[in-house]
C-alpha cells in the first residue's frame, strides 16, 4: 500500500512537471508562444537584471517554496512569473489621456505600469506529503495599464 502511494505521488509530480495535468493555467502548462518569446529565464539563485529599460514583459524565476515568503515548507521549487518593464507614457484610454494631461500640470505623479492581466495557479507537494494550491501565483500575460 505504502509503495503504491508513493508511485502515484511521483506519477503526479512527473506530469505536473511535464505540463499533463491539462487545462489552461494548470501549473507546468506553457505559457503562450508569442508570451515567451524574449522571455528572460533566471536560474536558480540567480540575480534579475535590471528591467526597467525593457519593454513590459513576462519575467521567470525558479525558486524554492521557501522562498516565495508565503510560510510554506518544501523542498519543492517553482517557476514565478511577474511583469517588468517599462511602458510607455502615451496610453490611449480616456483615463490615460487625462492622467497625461494631469501629470503635464504637476497634478498628477506616476504612469503607466507594468502589470499581470492574467494569472496562473502554482501546486507544489509540501513536505508532510500534502498538495498545495496557490491560486494566482504565477503572471500569465502582461500590459501596460494607465
Amino acid at each position: 500500500m505504502g509503495t503504491g502511494r508513493v508511485l502515484l505521488c511521483s506519477l503526479l509530480i512527473l506530469s505536473l512537471r511535464l505540463g499533463l495535468t491539462g487545462g489552461p493555467g494548470a501549473w507546468g502548462a506553457p505559457v503562450a508562444e508569442e508570451e515567451l518569446q524574449g522571455t528572460p529565464r533566471l536560474q536558480l539563485g540567480a540575480r534579475p537584471r535590471r528591467a526597467l529599460a525593457t519593454p513590459c514583459q513576462l519575467w521567470s524565476l525558479s525558486l524554492p517554496v521557501a522562498e516565495l515568503g508565503l510560510g510554506y515548507v518544501s523542498e519543492e521549487t517553482v517557476v514565478f512569473r511577474y511583469c517588468a518593464g517599462s511602458c510607455p507614457r502615451d496610453a490611449r484610454t480616456q483615463h490615460g489621456l487625462t492622467l497625461a494631461h494631469l501629470r503635464g500640470q504637476g497634478r498628477a505623479h506616476g504612469g503607466p505600469c507594468c502589470r499581470p492581466t492574467r494569472y496562473t495557479d502554482v501546486a507544489f507537494l509540501d513536505d508532510h506529503h500534502r498538495w498545495q494550491w496557490l491560486p494566482q501565483l504565477s503572471a500569465a500575460a502582461c500590459s501596460c495599464g494607465a
